[in-house]
């Protein structure tokens, strides 16, 4: 477009301004279409974000219903998260674990018994008695 002169008709401005119309609505049209394709490549990088940590809680045995407290938006603050979140239910499973409150001694009946020493179930139940 040659826009040297001093003056122009009405019919060559018509003109210059259609070619300026159909340049801003292609580009109105680009420029839609790159923040599309940016909200976009947002959510799948949001997506990508999630499924990453939910592969880090199923590593660390964890269940997918403690994702909110996990969630960050970087992976490696969210790995530390988990990471401690499964030393705290490491420790507590330990906590909670079956521990015997008595352990019955092995006394001289119960010895007699195993070794079928009936001479020695029945001392070993008198002296019980008259002790």
């Amino acid at each position: 477009m040659d826009l040297s002169k001093e003056t122009y008709t009405q019919e060559e401005v018509k003109q210059i301004l259609e070619e300026y119309n159909k340049q801003i609505a292609e580009l109105t049209a680009n420029l839609t279409q790159a923040q599309e394709q940016a909200k976009t490549l947002e959510d799948l990088q949001k997506q990508n974000l999630e499924a990453n940590i939910k592969l880090e809680l199923f590593k660390n045995g964890l269940n997918e219903d403690v994702i909110d407290l996990v969630f960050d938006s970087d992976i490696e603050k969210a790995k530390t998260k988990i990471q401690k979140m499964s030393e705290i239910l490491k420790k507590n499973d330990l906590n909670n674990a079956y521990r015997p409150n008595e352990h019955k001694a092995n006394d001289e009946y119960l010895e007699a018994q195993k070794n079928k020493d009936v001479e020695g179930m029945i001392r070993a139940k008198l002296s019980k008695i008259f002790s």
